[in-house]
């Protein structure tokens, strides 16, 4: 049990840990920078997400109260990853300044208001934008999660920060996950949740004047279930692909330890590049895509794959900076770049 926590707060059962407005402003009015040391319930509950608890990680209802209880530390702790906790209190803080500069901000709604009041649910799908300097093309960020929960802490808004510092715009997106997604079965979620990001890039879409985008010209930077969206959503093989759906293909994915290691490419896929890295003996059996790589490079061609399977690498490194792969974002971006 969480120190200080009792029976019914980690059950959920007395809702999410109630938190001072007051708690987030230095005495300029200004947000003050969040720490380690945080109540994971004012992250959660920070204004800049609106109402929308769930985009700094997102659970079902009573264990994300539960968890509310606790700080960033021993969330990270309990989950195993301390290695990405730095990096998830930096790429926090960053958001936090540039919504305060208006150059990001949430966007809700993502699907029409009608199917929303048909299921509630459906609003779960939202986002945290950051506007570019207008040099560079939007990257897309997909957390991953096992279609359970979202790891937006430290695969998303960590990940944005050091993309929007390069001038990219991003949006790193909080989908629907578990009963939320109308499914008990994992891989019937997985097959929803590829939904989910169908109706993004439909969103995006409709937006692109609004925002300042080409969808012609952009990327998906997918981890883990967030990668095996990424695969389904750009493969042609795929019933739910951008393909079927008549919506703009990315130029280049990184689907970081989550390329489906069922992948098949097919003529339609040709012009696609990918980047992906994952542990040999990945715990989910990301690493058995290796066998794959011969009949990506067939079909797409040498120059437009790199994918590698490294001994000596976990699950979930995030940006890797305690790992064997600390610059694989560097390289994920000189890829991206070396043909415009």
């Amino acid at each position: 049990m969480i120190k200080g926590m009792s029976v019914p707060a980690l059950l959920g059962l007395k809702g999410m840990k109630k938190v001072n407005k007051n708690d987030y402003y230095k005495t300029d009015g200004t947000y003050r920078d969040l720490s380690k040391d945080d109540l994971m319930a004012i992250y959660m509950q920070h204004p800049i997400f609106g109402d929308y608890s769930h985009m700094f990680f997102n659970l079902e209802d009573k264990p994300l109260n539960a968890v509310s209880y606790g700080s960033l530390l021993t969330f990270c702790e309990s989950q195993k990853s301390t290695d990405n906790l730095q990096s998830a209190v930096e790429g926090f803080n960053y958001l936090v300044k540039q919504v305060e500069s208006k150059n990001a901000w949430l966007i809700d709604r993502m699907y029409p208001e009608k199917e929303i009041r048909k299921n509630p649910a459906k609003a779960h799908l939202t986002g945290m934008f950051y506007q570019g300097d207008g040099t560079k093309p939007l990257a897309l960020v997909v957390p991953g999660g096992g279609f359970i929960c979202n790891c937006t802490a430290y695969e998303g808004y960590p990940v944005a920060m050091r993309l929007h510092k390069l001038g990219y715009c991003v949006l790193v997106i909080s989908y629907p996950i578990g009963k939320q997604l109308g499914e008990n079965e994992q891989e019937k979620q997985g097959r929803a949740a590829v939904k989910e990001l169908v109706q993004t890039v439909k969103y995006l879409v409709e937006h692109e004047s609004e925002l300042s985008i080409d969808m012609n010209n952009y990327a998906i930077f997918g981890f883990s279930a967030g990668g095996l969206m990424t695969t389904a959503y750009s493969f042609a093989n795929y019933p739910d692909s951008c393909h079927v759906h008549r919506l703009p293909r990315p130029n280049v994915i990184f689907p970081m330890y989550g390329l489906d290691w069922n992948i098949k490419a097919q003529a339609e896929d040709k012009g696609l590049r990918v980047f992906t890295i994952a542990g040999k003996n990945d715990e989910y059996g990301f690493g058995n895509v290796e066998d794959k790589v011969p009949q990506l490079i067939e079909v797409m061609g040498e120059e437009n794959v790199s994918v590698r399977v490294l001994d000596g690498l976990g699950h979930g490194f995030g940006l890797g900076t305690k790992t064997i792969v600390p610059n694989w974002f560097d390289q994920a971006i000189e890829f991206w770049e070396k043909r415009g």
